[in-house]
């Protein structure tokens, strides 16, 4: 790992307030040196602790609340004897409950496994296997996923052991090199390839994500549900911004990204979820437009997709990240509002220049670097990335990976300009199945049939 890195001050304010220097000033001082993405929640929280942090469907969470429960949760789970570098399953039916989950399991030092949500039971199995988790913290409506012992954060009776514990002292535990996310990636064949990201490298690309699209004033809405890597990025976006994250809303039938109303307001898709919306809207009129921020990660962008967003949304800024494998870490970025005409003929689509600390090259089959303008498989490298990868031997690397270093699944080329140009996939899409069946079950189940979690005796 390299030295000390910082998150970025001088930050664009989306909303056009300068609201930004309350609570930006302050990270902008404690990342100037290593920290972690539970020391930089902590600092939000102690500068806005009424402020919302979750505007989920269901309720809302305050930066305070979150601060406070997760303290709790973390003292919990040290005294049933989760450790330093412990992964912990995290499978929850809200953002609120799993950002607790998530905070608690950082500030212990451990690694949170989020669980996409449309995961199936053998996906869900391969996840486990992978991790070597020993626990899940989940929902009410999810423990019937798994034969693992299970905390169900939803229910008052785990909270009824949880409140009377004083929180510990030795909290919290992280350091900057420690793993904070074990990200699961899926192949077609169901094999599971996971993406290890220290607190480091992930407060290096929240702090170039901010510093590229501003602060998110009026909140950060996400279209993926819970457990979802764009899930991850864009509640981290907003923690940075000292902003809230709103969860998935239900679009009106011919209505336009109704949570890109009002100056300031940020949305994060992936780039087949945001075309699926924008072919089933319609045009604003003048008077609805406003000024917003419509962030696109994952692959390379369907063609028309940012023609449509032009005309539908001809206020609002559409940036685009290139994150191919684990679907949070950027490769390369870049503003689409200034680039309508980034297609070709054949399709490709222009995904910007590298983003900070990464390093992106075009390759040979032989793994030779290519010279500028020739087409080959698109590599990166950097601190800004995942630093290794697990495999459950279906998607074992090759010889020549070596710890950040691999390829995108993708070939490309690099512009004169400059841009990396994603001409077309060289493997096969990833798939996380069709769902283990909570969300489709018209009632949860019996939490009193869970595996129960027990603290220990003193």
């Amino acid at each position: 790992m390299s030295a000390a890195h910082t998150i970025g001050v001088g930050i664009a304010d989306t909303a056009g307030r300068g609201a930004s220097r309350t609570v930006l000033a302050g990270i902008g001082e404690a990342a100037e040196r290593p920290g972690t993405l539970n020391a930089l929640f902590s600092l939000a929280a102690g500068r806005r602790p009424q402020e919302i942090v979750v505007a989920d469907v269901r309720r809302a969470l305050t930066y305070g609340s979150a601060e406070s429960s997760s303290d709790r949760l973390a003292s919990a789970l040290l005294r049933y004897g989760v450790q330093l570098g412990d992964p912990l399953l995290i499978h929850c039916s809200d953002h609120a409950q799993t950002l607790v989950a998530q905070l608690a399991v950082l500030k212990l030092g451990g690694v949170c496994v989020p669980v996409p949500h449309d995961a199936d039971d053998a996906a869900l199995a391969r996840i486990a296997d992978l991790s070597g988790a020993a626990l899940v913290l989940c929902s009410a409506v999810t423990r019937g996923c798994w034969s693992l012992p299970v905390m169900v954060l939803d229910d008052e009776r785990t909270w009824a052991k949880i409140k009377p514990l004083r929180t510990e002292g030795s909290l919290p535990r992280s350091g900057p090199d420690d793993v904070a996310y074990l990200l699961p990636e899926f192949g077609t064949d169901g094999g599971v390839t996971g993406h290890l990201i220290d607190h480091r490298a992930w407060l290096l690309a929240v702090g170039a994500r901010l510093r590229r699209a501003g602060r998110p004033g009026r909140g950060v809405t996400v279209g993926q549900k819970v457990g979802g890597a764009r899930d991850l990025a864009a509640m981290w976006w907003a923690i940075a911004a000292g902003s809230r994250l709103h969860g998935p809303r239900p679009t009106g039938a011919g209505e336009t990204a109704p949570s890109l109303r009002g100056a300031g307001a940020a949305a994060v898709y992936g780039p087949e979820e945001y075309a699926a919306l924008l072919a089933g809207s319609r045009p604003e009129t003048r008077a609805e437009n406003r000024t917003g921020t419509v962030l696109i990660t994952g692959g390379p962008l369907p063609a028309g997709l940012v023609e449509r967003h032009a005309e539908l949304l001809p206020f609002t800024r559409l940036l685009a990240e290139f994150s191919p494998r684990d679907g949070a870490m950027p490769w390369t970025a870049v503003d689409c509002t200034a680039n309508v005409n980034g297609w070709d003929a054949a399709g490709s689509a222009v995904m910007g220049a590298a983003v900070p600390r990464v390093r992106v090259t075009i390759r040979d089959t032989h793994g030779e670097v290519l010279p500028k303008g020739s087409t080959g498989q698109i590599w990166a490298e950097g601190t800004a990335l995942p630093f290794d990868r697990l495999s459950d031997g279906r998607h074992a690397a090759p010889s020549h990976h070596r710890g950040s270093f691999t390829d995108s699944g993708y070939t490309g080329r690099w512009t004169e300009a400059g841009s990396l140009d994603v001409v077309n996939r060289s493997r096969p899409r990833a798939h996380a199945g069709k769902g283990c069946g909570w969300g489709r079950q018209a009632t949860p189940p019996d939490v009193a049939s869970a595996q129960p979690w027990q603290l220990p005796a003193r």
